[in-house]
C-alpha cells in the first residue's frame, strides 16, 4: 500500500509486548488495570517511566508490581541517584569545585560507547544498567575519598564531572530529573557538554530529587476505575544526539 502510493516503508518498527500485574492479564473485564494518572501521581513521571522501561527488555512482555516500583524507586532512584546529588551538592556548596583530572575509574568514555550500542539496540534496560553502574562507581569514589573530612575541592569536582556525564545520558529517560541536576550543578544537557570538562559554577544544595514511596495501596489497580494503562505517556524522546556516531 504504502509502495503504490509512492511512499518508502519504515525501515524499523517498533513494537512492544503486553503488560500483566502479577502475571495476570491486564484488562478491563479482568479489572486490574491500572490508572495511568493514579501510577503518575504516586510515583511520578520519571520514576515510573525509569521502572518501565528498566523493568523488561523493551519488546517483551513485562510484568507490573506496585512492590517492584518502590524498591526500584527508593533503592535505585531515592537512595543511589537521589543522595548523590544531595550530598555532592551540599559539600559542593561547602566546599567548592576545584579543576581536576578526571580518574581512571570515573572515565565515562566507556560508558558512552556502550550507552551508544545499547541504543541502537533498542536495549533500554540495558543502558539504564550501565548508567547505574557507574552512578554506583561515583558513590563508590566519594565513599573511599570522604572529602565530608578531607573538604577536598579536587575530589569533589572530579565526582561532579563523571555525574553530569551520567547525568546527560540517562536524560532521555527522565528529563525531569535530569534538567533539575543539571541546573544544580550548571551545565547543559546536550552532546557538548557531554565531551567537555565541566565549568566550575557556586552551587547550592539540591533539594529531594525522589521521595521514598511506603506502600502500594494507592497503586493497587480498583475495578471501578477500569482504565487501561497507556504506555504512549510515557514515550521516551530519544535524543538523536545520543546515537549520533558523529
Amino acid at each position: 500500500m504504502l509502495l503504490s502510493a509512492g511512499i518508502a516503508p519504515p525501515k524499523q518498527v517498533f513494537a512492544h509486548g503486553w503488560w500483566t500485574v502479577h502475571n495476570e492479564k491486564m484488562g478491563k473485564s479482568a479489572g486490574n488495570a491500572i490508572s495511568i494518572d493514579r501510577l503518575i501521581g504516586f510515583a511520578g513521571v520519571d520514576s515510573a517511566r525509569y521502572f518501565l522501561l528498566r523493568a523488561t527488555p523493551f519488546g517483551d512482555d513485562g510484568d507490573f508490581a506496585g512492590q517492584a516500583l518502590i524498591e526500584r524507586n527508593n533503592n535505585e532512584l531515592a537512595n543511589k541517584l537521589g543522595n548523590l546529588v544531595s550530598r555532592l551538592s551540599t559539600l559542593a556548596e561547602q566546599n567548592g569545585l576545584k579543576k581536576s583530572a578526571v580518574p581512571s575509574v570515573l572515565d565515562s568514555k566507556k560508558l558512552i560507547k556502550k550507552v551508544r550500542e545499547e541504543f541502537e539496540e533498542l536495549a533500554f534496560d540495558k543502558v539504564l544498567n550501565e548508567i547505574f553502574g557507574f552512578i554506583d562507581s561515583i558513590n563508590a569514589f566519594l565513599q573511599d575519598k570522604k572529602p565530608w573530612e578531607t573538604k577536598d575541592s579536587k575530589v569533589l569536582y572530579q565526582a561532579a564531572s563523571a555525574l553530569k556525564n551520567a547525568t546527560i545520558l540517562l536524560s532521555p529517560f527522565m528529563p525531569e530529573t535530569a534538567g533539575k541536576i543539571a541546573q544544580t550543578f550548571g551545565f547543559e544537557i546536550s552532546m557538548t557538554a557531554l565531551k567537555v570538562p565541566l565549568k566550575i559554577t557556586k552551587i547550592k544544595k539540591s533539594s529531594i530529587l525522589f521521595k521514598k514511596i511506603e506502600g502500594v495501596n494507592q497503586i493497587n489497580s480498583q475495578k471501578q476505575e477500569n482504565k487501561e494503562i497507556n504506555l504512549s505517556k510515557f514515550k521516551i524522546s530519544l535524543d538523536s544526539e545520543l546515537i549520533d556516531k558523529g
